[in-house]
């Protein structure tokens, strides 16, 4: 395997000293490369990770597998001195750069554009103005293994069972009126869901990562909007303004006046 530290990579970003010039100085996280998921669970071996044993310490995994757009998986894992162990999606909503985390801030920052998200993923300063994927991460009960759960983090919507996620308009009140929409994550789906109430017996759903950059869509009415670039979408997906050129993708949705099932291939 030869040794780890001769494959580790720093990753650069020229605006480090942007964020040096304002007071800020974000470190170059380490990266190291890790193999792909397996049933949704990343799995690495804590003695590659000596970052990882000292409050502050963070350093970014990238796995040998590849998301919707064609990026390889990268997740942002810090041991964060106020809430310990966290991850993260590490590409910024914003355009897609690898974020950090800044322990002294008790933050994660994006060295490109100087976004900030809250120890829970949240956005707290834009240019951003969607939320970092957080994902469960815990080390395994004999110390040897992190293991982070990319399969999709409880949210919004219920978990998914049996390859569905099923709710109640009266869980999702939201979903009550014509045009009414709700964006979030279900546990057990790896992508965030829109849903939309188009008319009093119809429901639509959609994987609501937009084809741009992949930020999460919002329902408006008669269409589907893009936050972070102005993209906007038909109720059929298509696409009304870019910069997206790619639909939305539909998912399979039943609804009988009060039951929504969502199909949710993984």
């Amino acid at each position: 395997m030869g040794n780890d530290l001769g494959r580790r990579a720093l990753i650069r970003c020229g605006a480090a000293c942007a964020l040096a010039a304002c007071g800020k100085f974000v470190d170059e996280p380490i990266a190291i490369q890790v193999g792909a998921p397996a049933n949704g669970l990343l799995s690495v071996p804590m003695a590659r990770m000596p970052e990882l044993t000292s409050a502050g310490g963070s350093l970014l995994l990238h796995a040998d597998a590849s998301d919707f757009l064609g990026r390889r998986v990268s997740v942002l894992v810090a041991n964060t001195t106020s809430q310990g162990l966290r991850a993260y999606g590490a590409y910024c909503p914003h355009a897609g750069c690898e974020v950090a985390w800044v322990d002294r801030e008790n933050s994660v920052v994006c060295p490109c554009h100087l976004s900030r998200f809250s120890v829970d993923g949240s956005v707290t300063h834009p240019p951003a103005v969607e939320d970092l994927d957080a994902y469960p991460a815990k080390v395994s009960p004999d110390g040897q293994t992190l293991i982070v759960d990319l399969s999709g983090s409880a949210g919004v919507f219920p978990a998914a069972a049996g390859g569905a996620v099923t709710f109640t308009v009266q869980q999702l009140p939201a979903l009550a009126q014509v045009g009414g929409s709700v964006t979030g994550h279900a546990a057990g789906v790896p992508y965030p869901l829109v849903v939309l109430r188009a008319s009093a017996s119809q429901m639509l759903a959609f994987d609501a990562r937009c084809p741009h950059l992949g930020c999460a869509v919002r329902g408006a009415q008669q269409l589907f909007i893009c936050p972070c670039h102005g993209s906007l979408f038909n109720l059929d997906g298509s696409v009304k303004l870019g910069p997206a050129t790619a639909p939305l993708t539909a998912l399979q949705v039943t609804f009988d006046g009060t039951q929504v099932v969502v199909k949710v291939p993984a």
